[in-house]
């Protein structure tokens, strides 16, 4: 496993080249993707970018597939070329984040994401990809619309196979916490269903009052991040782990600043 930088703890505006840059320049192994480049550039140029900064590919999103039929069918038309410029490049880390309640009843929305998401798992299956999905675990999600959804990763699992078989998840360290996801349980996930993973901390406070917009930088909360490392770890994962911390703190700091902080927190655990 390698850390690398995400974008929403620093430099979330600039462009890839100086996302790039910021990423290599505070010491991170790698960065997040914006795979778009690679459409817009060839895949030469995206590859010769993180080459000329030693750096591994992370983790890249998938478009938006929530939105009406028409937007649905643009996101895959570009997922497309997106899936073409990173499937020779080896960056198999697309994901996406399923919400944990909504406005619809848990078995349409179930339905609701079989129907959006089997598509772009194709999509992505064609060109020998997965796609991730990403459980959160916050209390006050679960509890901001009138029913309940998927929170955990067993769940999500069975979601994902009803998608498609090249779908795993995304295991983000706060979301286990706010979860109650035990390591155990993360240790049994098959090898070839982590996508993903995120890294950061959360307060030293009930799970229950964990706000997902209020994280902490690697070892300033209580999550016992070395024994997540060890159960994603045992599940034979070897792929990015991306640092995404959500922090008013970081966002007041340049983004050199903010990653150079980032990694300081992030290296004792590398």
């Amino acid at each position: 496993m390698y850390f690398c930088l995400n974008r929403a703890t620093a430099g979330g505006g600039l462009p890839l080249e100086q996302f790039v840059k910021l990423s290599a320049d505070a010491g991170f192994p790698g960065a997040d993707v914006d795979v778009s480049y690679g459409v817009a550039n060839g895949a030469a140029a995206l590859r010769d970018l993180y080459a000329s900064h030693k750096l591994r590919f992370g983790g890249w999103a998938l478009g938006d597939w929530r939105s009406d039929e028409a937007k649905h069918a643009d996101m895959l038309a570009w997922l497309r070329k997106q899936a073409a410029i990173a499937a020779p490049l080896g960056i198999d880390s697309c994901c996406t984040w399923i919400m944990p309640s909504s406005k619809l009843p848990f078995l349409d929305n179930w339905n609701f994401h079989v129907q959006r998401l089997k598509p772009a798992a194709q999509v992505l299956a064609d060109h020998g990809l997965r796609l991730g999905l990403e459980f959160i675990g916050p209390h006050h999600l679960r509890r901001a619309n009138p029913h309940e959804f998927i929170h955990s990763p067993g769940l999500m699992l069975e979601l994902g196979a009803a998608i498609g078989p090249n779908v795993g998840l995304l295991v983000d360290v706060f979301h286990c916490h706010t979860a109650n996801v035990t390591w155990e349980h993360l240790a049994s996930v098959p090898k070839e269903k982590i996508v993903l993973a995120h890294f950061n901390d959360a307060p030293r406070i009930p799970v229950a009052e964990v706000h997902d917009q209020k994280r902490l930088l690697p070892g300033e909360g209580g999550i016992d991040l070395r024994a997540f490392l060890d159960a994603v770890g045992r599940t034979g994962y070897a792929g990015p782990v991306s640092v995404e911390v959500f922090s008013e703190d970081l966002k007041r700091l340049s983004p050199a600043e903010a990653a150079g902080r980032a990694w300081a927190a992030t290296r004792a655990f590398a």
